[in-house]
């Protein structure tokens, strides 16, 4: 409740100091363990990245593309979202999650972003991931210099509640492994 209230203080203020601001939302996001289950307050993390933004819109906030993203989670070191993203929240009730950025320096323009849920509150840490909306890229439109937009994924259960919706966050070790065995067979196959 409390993670929820600050984000709807900094939408708040981003309007009382005339700044537009993007508010966002997931919901419904079900256990990667427990299909059943909505996931805890506080236990998870979701974060959001902006793919493409009008020329006005470009003031403090990273831009990114979904294939860079991709990367990342394939990596298996997800420590690397945070530089590739505009705006980061925990789920402030059970299985929903919110969060708010603020755009300064514009005058119009639109943003459009994708978001990714990992199962813990440290990306470290985190063993399992899906794509909002299976990837679902997400538009808000701006007038004026002014003004909340919402970007909504909404229900996410049918995503999360399904064996293939979560992702396991693959271990770099065994990729570094599987790399110098292969290595270790082209060397052997070259000098035999």
């Amino acid at each position: 409740m409390k993670k929820l209230l600050i984000a709807l203080a900094a939408v708040a203020t981003a309007a009382l100091v005339q700044a537009a601001s993007v508010s966002w939302t997931i919901s419904n996001v079900y256990s990667p363990s427990d299909s059943t289950a909505k996931v805890a307050t506080g236990s998870m993390s979701a974060w959001l990245f902006v793919t493409a933004n009008s020329t006005d819109v470009t003031t403090g906030i990273p831009v990114t593309t979904l294939a860079a993203v991709q990367a990342v989670l394939d990596s298996g070191d997800l420590t690397g979202l945070s530089s590739l993203a505009a705006a980061h929240g925990t789920n402030s009730s059970a299985g929903m999650f919110t969060g708010a950025t603020g755009l300064e320096g514009f005058s119009s323009g639109s943003l459009t972003a994708i978001a990714v849920v990992v199962d813990s509150t440290d990306l470290a840490t985190a063993n399992n991931y899906f794509l909002a909306g299976n990837g679902t890229e997400k538009t808000a439109t701006f007038t004026s210099a002014t003004g909340i937009k919402t970007l909504g994924w909404g229900s996410q259960a049918t995503i999360t509640q399904s064996a293939s919706g979560w992702t396991a966050v693959p271990e770099p070790t065994s990729g570094l492994l599987m790399l110098l065995g292969l290595a270790g067979l082209a060397l052997r196959r070259k000098h035999a």
